[in-house]
C-alpha cells in the first residue's frame, strides 16, 4: 500500500500543478494561528506548548488513518495526505525563474532568487557576484530534500502520520526562524533530530547514484560527527557526488550547478522508490 501510494502521488504531483488548497503549508499556517490563539495551550510551559502544537495534528492523523478507517479508505486518505505534504510549487517557480534569469545573463536577478529561497540554514551564504549559482544550487538541493526525500522516507516508515510530523515541524521551524522567534533554537534542535537518519540515507543515495568513489569518503567522515548540520552534510556529499563543470570567465553559466544538483536529486528519488519497492517485496513495510 505504501509503494502504491508513493507511485500514485508522485505521478499526479509531476503531471498536475497544485492549487493553493492542495499545499499543506496553507493549512498548517491556519492551524498554527489557531493553536496560538487557544488559551489552554498558552497556559502551558513554552516547551510543552511546542510539543502540543506539533503532536496534535500527528495524533489526529494517526487515529483517523489507522484506527477509524482501514483498507481502501485508509489508503485513499493517506495518499491524499502525502499529496498535500509532497513538493512545493513556490520552490519550483523560483527554480524556473532562476534558470530564465541565468539564460538572460542577469546575475542580479539570480542573486535575488537565491535570497528568495530563504536563509534559515547552516549553509554558508556567499553573496559575491560569481557564486549565485553555487549558493542557489546548495539551497535548492536542501529544500528539495525537505519537500521530497525526507517526506517520502518518513511516510514509508510511519505512514501519513510520519509525513505530517516532519512537515509540521519543518513549517513551524521555518515560520519561527523567519520571524526571529526565540523558539526557533529549540525547533532547530528538534529538526536536527528528525533529519538525523533521513539525511544520511539521502546522502548515501546521492553517492550511489553519483560519483561513488569520490563522495564515499566524505559521507563516511560525517558518520562519526553526529552534531554536523544536516544541510552541510547533504550539500558536501552532493558536491562530491556530482561533476559540475564551472568556468570563471565572463561566459560562466550560474545555472550549471543548480541543474546538475536537481538532476542528481531526481535520480535519488528514483533510488528511494526502488528501495521502497524492495522493502515492500521483502515484507518489511506494508
Amino acid at each position: 500500500m505504501i509503494l502504491i501510494s508513493v507511485l500514485l502521488v508522485l505521478a499526479i504531483e509531476r503531471s498536475m500543478r497544485k492549487t493553493p488548497g492542495w499545499h499543506i503549508e496553507a493549512h498548517l499556517a491556519k492551524y498554527l494561528d489557531w493553536a496560538q490563539s487557544q488559551s489552554w495551550i498558552n497556559k502551558q510551559s513554552e516547551q510543552l506548548k511546542l510539543v502540543i502544537q506539533i503532536a496534535l495534528p500527528v495524533l489526529i492523523t494517526f487515529i483517523v488513518a489507522q484506527w477509524i478507517f482501514s483498507g481502501f479508505i485508509s489508503f485513499v486518505l493517506q495518499s491524499v495526505l502525502l499529496y498535500l505534504c509532497l513538493g512545493s510549487d513556490r520552490l519550483r517557480d523560483t527554480y524556473r525563474s532562476f534558470l530564465q534569469a541565468a539564460e538572460r545573463g542577469d546575475l542580479e536577478a539570480c542573486h535575488l532568487y537565491t535570497e528568495q529561497l530563504g536563509h534559515c540554514t547552516s549553509l554558508d551564504i556567499d553573496d559575491s557576484e560569481g557564486q549565485q549559482g553555487k549558493s542557489f544550487g546548495q539551497h535548492l538541493l536542501w529544500l528539495n530534500y525537505q519537500h521530497y526525500a525526507a517526506v517520502l522516507i518518513w511516510f514509508a516508515v510511519f505512514g501519513a502520520a510520519g509525513a505530517i510530523l516532519y512537515v509540521t515541524s519543518r513549517e513551524w521551524y521555518r515560520l519561527t526562524c523567519e520571524n526571529s522567534d526565540e523558539r526557533s533554537d529549540k525547533l532547530a534542535t528538534w529538526m536536527h533530530i528528525l533529519d538525523f537518519v533521513p539525511v544520511r540515507i539521502t546522502a548515501c543515495g546521492l553517492l550511489l547514484v553519483g560519483h561513488f568513489s569520490r563522495a564515499m569518503p566524505t559521507w563516511l567522515g560525517y558518520v562519526t560527527h553526529p552534531t554536523i548540520a544536516a544541510e552541510v552534510l547533504l550539500t558536501d556529499v552532493a558536491s562530491k557526488a556530482e561533476d559540475v563543470e564551472v568556468t570563471d570567465g565572463p561566459d560562466r553559466d550560474p545555472a550549471c550547478e543548480p541543474k546538475a544538483l536537481v538532476t542528481l536529486a531526481k535520480r535519488n528519488v528514483m533510488l528511494i522508490l526502488a528501495v521502497i519497492a524492495v522493502l515492500t517485496m521483502l515484507g518489511i513495510i506494508d
